[in-house]
């Protein structure tokens, strides 16, 4: 499989497909899915000083500790990073680490080619037995 078509199922699965935000996004808290997904953006010629990044964690994380995680499997800088959602405490048995990250990229243009490719892997899909 190609990237292209990697990073498409990925964002059909995960990702926004609302038009009226004009953006990419795409949350997870698995590292490899970000990774992946980050390497399909950039595939797609993206701008990376217009990437950005919001966590969501929860109050007893460490915010610079997640922030550091996150900045080394995204290979992202500071400035990448817009303010982070904090929740109330998580009462979960085990609780994501480093919480979940969104991924915004504002072009309707590119997020209307995704949704174009995953019609596409949908029709292609749909007649196999």
């Amino acid at each position: 499989m190609s990237i292209n078509e990697i990073g498409t199922i990925l964002y059909w699965c995960e990702g926004s497909k609302r038009e009226l935000d004009c953006r990419v996004e795409f949350v997870n808290s698995d590292p490899g899915m970000i990774s992946i997904f980050l390497k399909f953006l950039r595939a797609r010629g993206v701008e990376e000083n217009r990437l950005r990044i919001r966590m969501a964690i929860h109050v007893q994380d460490d915010e610079s500790v997640c922030k550091k995680y996150w900045k080394g499997i995204t290979g992202l800088c500071d400035k990448n990073f817009i303010s982070s959602v904090v929740k109330k405490p998580s009462i979960a048995r085990k609780p994501l680490p480093y919480g979940t990250v969104t991924i915004r990229y504002n072009s309707l243009a590119l997020l209307r080619q995704i949704k174009s490719d995953i019609s596409h892997v949908a029709h292609e899909f749909q007649d196999i037995d």
